[in-house]
């Protein structure tokens, strides 16, 4: 499956995550529930891991500058008002940090459940971002043959990086 985002949904996104940086920012795609491949709609959500690491750092050692955990709470709530309206979830969206944009270890542990993705037919963009401005872009989707995500690299809307 290859998601066609389009140039101002993916400028949101590296928006939303300069606006967050030095942190990390997360969020979601949607489209229409009956074209998997497109997409029409970014959906900024809170990333929740400063939180859950100030309440618990033993459980949660790391911070917004390393990761995000998106809010369970919002990720289901416009979930059903994406159903209600023939909508769906396409990908998970986060940014990267001052690395560059790419698929990390700790990126494919949370993405899979055992050896099967967590959200079946969901894709993962990330967007790099830093001080000056976006880093890139991929798109992992999971490959049933192999087992594995593999990665896309996404042109930035400027056509360049930073």
């Amino acid at each position: 499956m290859t998601l066609h985002i389009p140039a101002e949904l993916l400028q949101r996104c590296y928006a939303h995550g300069l606006a967050a940086y030095p942190d990390e920012a997360c969020g979601l795609l949607s489209g229409p529930a009956d074209a998997p491949e497109s997409v029409d709609e970014f959906h900024p959500l809170p990333n929740m891991l400063n939180r859950l690491h100030a309440d618990d750092p033993r459980r949660f050692p790391r911070t917004a500058r390393e990761g995000y955990v998106l809010d369970a709470g919002e990720f289901m709530r416009l979930e059903k008002r994406l159903g209600a309206r023939g909508a769906a979830i396409r990908a998970i969206v986060h940014t990267h940090v001052d690395v560059g944009a790419y698929f990390s270890a700790e990126d494919v542990k949370q993405a899979m459940w055992g050896d099967m993705p967590r959200y079946p037919g969901v894709a993962y963009l990330v967007c790099g971002v830093r001080r000056e401005g976006p880093d890139g872009a991929i798109l992992a989707t999971f490959d049933e043959t192999s087992g594995s995500f593999q990665e896309i690299e996404l042109e930035p809307p400027s056509g360049r990086r930073g």
